[in-house]
């Protein structure tokens, strides 16, 4: 049996960081980017949801991540996702093309950079 899949969150300053554990897929996607979408506030710049100890996304997962952060674009908030190097899923939305929807990055230090830099240089 897969691990159930959790989330925790957190806000930092005018952000706020998404921490998913487990495996994401036809199951519980809907909840978990429901809860994504819950957990960052209209008054928030921007979100930044870490895959790190995500271990699996199917295709359900990857079109609520799709759609997720186009909502978030749609409330102008920008969308951050880390991924780390070498893992499976980055592999995976590398492949979908993700990065069309949301930056990826490594590290949530990276992502959380670039998510300031971006509150300086909008766009």
């Amino acid at each position: 049996m897969n691990p159930p899949a959790s989330l925790r969150s957190e806000r930092r300053g005018d952000d706020v960081v998404v921490w998913l554990f487990g495996e994401l897929d036809v199951f519980n996607a809907a909840d978990m980017t429901a809860r994504i979408e819950a957990a960052v506030p209209s008054d928030a710049h921007g979100a930044v949801i870490d895959l790190s100890e995500v271990g699996f996304l199917d295709s359900t997962a990857i079109r609520r991540l799709f759609a997720l952060a186009a909502r978030l674009s749609e409330r102008r908030q920008r969308v951050h996702v880390v991924s780390p190097a070498g893992s499976s899923v980055l592999r995976t939305l590398q492949l979908v093309e993700f990065t069309r929807a949301a930056p990826m990055h490594a590290t949530l230090r990276d992502a959380l950079a670039q998510l300031d830099a971006g509150r300086s240089h909008p766009g």
